[in-house]
């Protein structure tokens, strides 16, 4: 292959060319850790296009403050053009319609439907509904056990009190038809609940999380819903840093306040496995007199489920992740890599919209304040381009919010967790940052805007500063008691801080001196850096690298059932410099470097800090964050069963 002479291998081991997408480009990183310094050592384009024709005038940089610098990436740089293309729709149920269709209330039969099924004689069709429920779990048990009600018998349509309901038909008895519909009842515990509507006692919370899509992929792939997002007045966070590799440790900072590790520490005992005692946000909205709402799509890979117990009780009211998962295993098809695009003849991730647009649309309609948190995955989780199929279908649902007046009294927050981790484009300098740097966005009413200008005019420069999911908790911590938004309580809190705290709310000044240090982003994932491509040869980076894998074969220590992994491939390399670098001074370096490693042809990135002595005679390393598998590894480490280490073990038994 072109290029193998320039990469660094061990000596005396005959390789084999790994052929990725084309070509493989890896980058290294490194960074500073003494104190922020940039060096603008390269010219960065004009912008061109960013956000929604939003233009940026900050030199080629979407945040560039005292203590951080973004730099400005064209979304169609020509380094990732190749990986952007229009994907194949998939196809639902063999494109066989549903023969049922569901409002709010009823489930009816769609009459135009009967011929694709062969109904040519409807007295001898015969349809029923099961309501189901969940079932809570022992301790060692998955939360997704569900048990069924007696199959009640209808004709043409039925009124539906349950949450969950299958529907079974046949014809000369023989089962033709299955399928799954879900409904928002009021709950005995909120019947009383009031929103206040034309007050500011009581704000809606409504969060749609869109897994793995970075803002710049959002802008290339869901234009149309850009564009209707920045019709309502949404704010764009431009210097959004994730904090951790994939979901759950991003999202367990916005729902808790906590990192992964403070988590283990405070709640999340591994006796049982499960949340119960964490303080999630939604306790908060809860006691306070909300409806809460909580539910995911692909929900056997969901925030709380992937390798994990999820919750003994129902953790909201509204806890739509069980019918999701039967809904998936009964009848889901389309299958793709880690998902079932479709239940039945929809696609999944509809089925979430429309699940949402029943829970906003019920709570609205009977004066009933919410917070909702909602994660779709199974369109954008896997491919890079997936995520334009569903643009048409964002676009729509959020007019249609918006036209219904549903978001009159309602904070609305469109986010996402990380960028895409895998692919052809994560193996680009460009891929790596995106990846690192999720969408989000905040459409506050106009009601609030006016009543508290301040936080508003807060929340906008914030757009440009460097933000973190913690500061997201802090935010939805503000939202449950609006009157916190006056600009004397604001001014408060602002006169007890000293500028170096882990989390801000959104709605209060975030410090221009910020770094990733002191908001807590490993140097593994910050992007406030630039720097400079190195030679893989050098004595450093081959150091560094063989220190990783030495870290990975230790991590594993203890598990026989996976191999011991071998350096095969340095790809190369990128150095932060320390321009506080005095001779005759101890001092550090961080390195981001990528590599293969055999068996199994795993590649990695990892951010590695080196520490030189005074005389420069003795160096040492440690690896700043987590080590960033950049590959997919599919059915090699399916022996193991921690969800970390699954990222590193390759099976041998």
């Amino acid at each position: 292959m072109d290029g193998d002479n320039s990469r660094w291998r061990p000596p005396s081991i005959l390789l084999i060319p790994l052929l990725l997408c084309g070509g493989l480009i890896f980058y290294v990183d490194v960074f500073q850790i003494k104190s922020f310094s940039v060096t603008n050592s390269f010219k960065l384009p004009e912008p061109r296009f960013i956000g929604y024709s939003e233009k940026i005038d900050l030199n080629g940089f979407l945040v560039k403050t005292e203590g951080c610098r973004i730099p400005y990436m064209d979304p169609l740089d020509t380094s990732i053009k190749k990986y952007v293309s229009k994907p194949k729709q998939f196809v639902c149920n063999k494109n066989k319609p549903p023969l049922m269709e569901a409002n709010l209330t009823y489930v009816y039969m769609l009459n135009n439907s009967l011929s694709s099924y062969e109904v040519k004689n409807i007295s001898a069709l015969k349809c029923c509904y099961s309501a189901f429920h969940r079932v809570e779990p022992s301790s060692k048990q998955g939360d997704n056990i569900v048990s069924y009600n007696k199959c009640v018998q209808f004709n043409e349509s039925v009124k539906i009190e349950d949450d969950f309901i299958r529907v079974s038909c046949t014809y000369n008895k023989k089962e033709i038809y299955k399928d799954f519909f879900s409904f928002v009842p009021i709950k005995p515990r909120i019947k009383n609940f009031s929103s206040n509507p034309g007050s500011n006692e009581k704000l809606n919370v409504l969060v749609i999380g869109l897994d793995a899509v970075s803002r710049l992929n959002l802008h290339r792939q869901m234009p149309k819903t850009v564009n209707i997002l920045k019709d309502i007045g949404a704010i764009e966070l431009l210097g959004y840093n994730k904090v951790g590799d994939n979901t759950f440790p991003n999202l367990v900072p916005v729902l808790i306040g906590l990192s992964e590790n403070e988590l283990k520490k405070d709640c999340w005992h591994k006796k049982t496995d499960k949340f119960d005692d964490c303080k999630l946000i939604w306790k908060n909205y809860s006691t306070s007199g909300y409806a809460t709402a909580f539910g995911e799509d692909s929900t056997w890979m969901g925030t709380f489920n992937y390798m994990k117990r999820g919750f003994k009780k129902q953790p909201t009211d509204y806890f739509w992740g069980p019918f999701n998962y039967v809904s998936e295993k009964q009848i889901g098809n389309a299958h793709d890599m880690n998902v079932h695009q479709c239940v039945g003849s929809r696609a999944v991730y509809q089925v979430l919209l429309d699940y949402i647009t029943k829970f906003v649309k019920t709570m609205t309609q009977n004066q009933i304040s919410y917070f909702g948190f909602f994660w779709g995955a199974s369109l954008s989780h896997d491919y890079l381009n997936k995520p334009s199929l569903g643009d048409e279908t964002y676009a729509n649902f959020f007019t249609k919010l918006t036209e219904s007046n549903m978001l009159n009294n309602t904070a609305l927050i469109f986010m996402s967790d990380h960028g895409i981790r895998w692919g052809g484009i994560r193996t680009t300098y460009q891929g790596r940052i995106e990846e690192r740097l999720p969408f989000v966005f905040i459409v506050m009413p106009k009601s609030y805007r006016d009543s508290y200008p301040q936080a508003f005019a807060n929340i906008n420069r914030n757009t440009k500063r460097l933000t973190t999911p913690f500061d997201l908790h802090e935010t939805l911590k503000n939202l449950l008691k609006p009157h916190s938004l006056k600009r004397a309580l604001i001014n408060e809190r602002i006169n007890k801080r000293d500028g170096k705290e882990r989390s801000y709310s959104l709605f209060e000044p975030i410090p221009s001196n910020r770094t990733c240090e002191t908001a807590a982003i490993s140097p593994h994932w910050c992007t406030c850096q630039t720097s400079a491509s190195i030679s893989i040869n050098n004595s450093d980076i081959i150091d560094a690298t063989k220190y990783v894998v030495k870290y990975l074969n230790k991590q594993l220590d203890g598990y026989a059932e996976c191999a011991e992994l071998t350096l095969a491939e340095i790809y190369d390399g990128r150095l932060h410099s320390a321009d506080n670098k005095l001779k005759g001074e101890s001092y550090s370096e961080d390195y981001t470097v990528v590599f293969r490693t055999v068996p199994g042809d795993g590649n990695f990135e990892a951010t590695v800090r080196q520490y030189v002595s005074k005389k420069g005679k003795e160096k040492h390393f440690n690896v700043m964050g987590s080590v960033s598998r950049i590959n997919l590894y599919g059915s090699q480490s399916l022996c193991m069963t921690d969800y970390h280490l699954k990222l590193y073990c390759y099976c041998i038994t």
